[in-house]
């Protein structure tokens, strides 16, 4: 499969302002996941999903435990099923087809499972999306994000942006709160790709309290000499509340340095829940040295997250050692390291040692 999008192209008239439909955006696209697969797969992990039921051209979410799709009928409904990257590889090998996106902006791939008449929507997203046409055919719509939901519940609709059957293979990207929905006219899977997005008050919350946690101290504001004499002292003067703002701009100014730790570390932490790694003995740095050296390939855990700021590389929220970022630059950019990929690192006692750690833990793991 090859990805055709001229991206430049695409970030400047699109990202984040229309949506567009990119027609066969991957040639030879193969889909990644059967509906048997994804039937096994969520019964056997006991993956959180959720069905989406069509009645009365209205879509209802239903939680009931999922037991197959024996008893769900021959129409309108569809599954939805997050994170899938999490748990199959062939999917996660789908969502490397967009690492030209920073690793740190995808939240999620998500799979949806429809039969004739099921679907999505209406419905808004907080964040960006990438709709990836699997198997079979579904026609999507897109309003304009200035329209209320509203105009949907009430069958109010106006002319859609987009209103189009996408087949396999085609792209489409929906901006935050542009109204969408799908209906699938056969049995169809499509793959979303979410994107990242936060709220700056939750953010700003989550920081100051790592900040307190730390014991880190602010500054201790008092009012300056041209502030306090004024012929009306019930007044609040935006000069105030302008020295206030220049000394919270001061502090950040001042914990610059544990804003890039705490991000880089936040977002080195998937929202998802992690697979376990297979089975597999807790190995001595020695052992390791010698299963890289015999040539033994390394996984990566599916989901998990490298991430570095400068020279400081994490995984999965924890700290490695900088002084062998030229190594660990190696695991952050593959999922998959063959063993002369690391080989003039593995004589470097510290790195081996951090390095059979993480293994233990299961981040990586020899390929059986």
């Amino acid at each position: 499969m090859h990805l055709i999008i001229n991206w430049e192209d695409f970030l400047h008239h699109h990202w984040q302002k229309r949506p567009i439909l990119l027609k066969q955006a991957i040639s030879d696209f193969v889909n990644p996941i059967s509906p048997e697969e994804l039937e096994t797969l969520v019964i056997k992990k006991a993956l959180e999903c959720q069905l989406i039921q069509r009645n009365h051209g209205k879509c209802q979410l239903g939680y009931q435990a999922f037991n197959g799709y024996g008893s769900l009928g021959q129409r309108n409904w569809s599954l939805r099923v997050e994170a899938i990257h999490h748990w199959h590889r062939a999917a996660e090998e789908l969502l490397s087809l967009f690492r030209v996106f920073p690793d740190w902006v995808k939240e999620a791939l998500t799979t949806f499972f429809s039969v004739p008449g099921g679907g999505i929507g209406p419905q808004t997203e907080p964040a960006d999306v990438l709709v990836i046409q699997g198997m079979g055919r579904s026609r999507w719509r897109v309003w304009h994000q200035l329209l209320s939901l509203e105009h949907y519940n009430k069958n109010d609709f106006t002319e859609p942006i987009i209103n189009e059957e996408l087949i396999s293979g085609d792209l489409l990207y929906i901006p935050k709160e542009f109204p969408h929905e799908a209906i699938s006219s056969e049995v169809a899977m499509s793959y979303c790709l979410q994107f990242w997005t936060d709220n700056s008050l939750r953010m700003i919350r989550n920081w100051t309290e790592s900040l307190s946690d730390e014991n880190h101290r602010g500054i201790e504001y008092s009012p300056s000499p041209d502030l306090l004499l004024r012929e009306d002292p019930t007044e609040i003067l935006p000069q105030d509340l302008t020295a206030l703002q220049d000394m919270m701009s001061q502090f950040l100014l001042q914990k610059r340095a544990h804003l890039d730790t705490w991000f880089v570390q936040k977002m080195s932490q998937t929202a998802y829940e992690l697979p376990k790694a297979p089975e597999a003995e807790v190995y001595s740095p020695s052992q390791v040295q010698t299963l890289l050296q015999q040539g033994h390939p390394l996984r990566r855990l599916m989901g998990l997250r490298m991430l570095h700021i400068g020279n400081r590389y994490f995984v999965n929220g924890e700290s490695l050692l900088s002084d062998h970022a030229d190594a660990w630059n190696v695991l952050a950019r593959h999922r998959t390291i063959e063993g002369p990929m690391l080989i003039k690192f593995i004589n470097e006692a510290d790195f081996l040692a951090e390095l059979t750690l993480i293994i233990n833990k299961g981040y990586w793991y020899f390929q059986p």
